[in-house]
């Protein structure tokens, strides 16, 4: 049988929009994905600043929608990355969970996003981690600021939560020295844990204390973090705070 020209051209046709379309498909997957990794990655080694701000503005109705489904008395995960990258239980201590992480954010930028969130009902207990991004060195960190915005952190949940369980600032691997300022991380998480003793309701704890090199505060052990920056497993490290031990003793 012979088959038209026409056939095998609509054929031929058909064939290669499919490979154009299967391209453009994986171009765009591949677009989505530097996306989703960009505040991990290219906030340090591009020239461009990784827009916090906008994931901000665009993470606030999200996390007030969360804050809106959950009973009085939730627990809420606040601060940068190192809180969103956190996969945390549903439920905590027999009470609703929800994750107000804002990667890419210092501390200015998180006080400011705080301050927008409408909270429904007091949280009982808010987990905050805060200040790695502080330590960026194009954005020349400043202990002044960085202490005042922790300040505005901690009154904006001195009226919001019952209890805050402040963090040091986790470690970073040696090879990331010429992007943040490794030397200043005990000096800011002394700082932070300044700031939080003068808040009646504010607890200071380091569970990153195992990941971190026994002669350099602010340095991490060889292999123990998943890309220089982040932790392999933040469930492992937010189980070794005692969030429900801290709150009941609390109450």
């Amino acid at each position: 049988m012979t088959i038209p020209r026409s056939w095998g051209r609509s054929v031929l046709g058909a064939g290669h929009h499919r490979a154009r379309l299967s391209v453009i498909l994986m171009i765009c997957g591949l677009i989505a994905m530097a996306g989703g990794i960009g505040w991990s990655i290219g906030a340090y080694t591009t020239k461009d600043d990784f827009n916090a701000e906008a994931y901000a503005r665009q993470r606030i109705p999200v996390i007030n929608a969360k804050m809106r489904d959950t009973a009085p008395g939730f627990i809420l995960f606040a601060g940068d990355s190192h809180i969103d990258l956190y996969r945390q239980p549903s439920a905590l201590c027999g009470r609703d969970t929800v994750n107000a992480g804002l990667s890419g954010t210092n501390s200015e930028v998180y006080a400011t996003a705080l301050e927008q969130l409408t909270f429904p009902h007091k949280t009982t207990l808010a987990a905050l981690t805060i200040g790695t991004n502080d330590l960026l060195r194009k954005r020349k960190p400043d202990s002044e600021s960085c202490k005042a915005n922790i300040e505005r952190i901690l009154n904006t949940f001195e009226g919001k939560a019952d209890l805050v369980v402040a963090t040091a600032i986790p470690p970073i691997n040696e090879q990331l020295a010429r992007y943040f300022n490794l030397d200043a991380i005990e000096s800011y998480s002394t700082t932070l844990a300044g700031v939080c003793a003068r808040f009646e309701r504010c607890i200071y704890q380091d569970p990153y204390k195992d990941l971190r090199h026994a002669e350099e505060f602010g340095l991490a052990k060889p292999g123990v973090m998943a890309d220089g920056l982040h932790a392999k497993s933040y469930r492992d490290i937010y189980e070794r705070l005692p969030l429900c031990r801290r709150l009941s003793a609390a109450q």
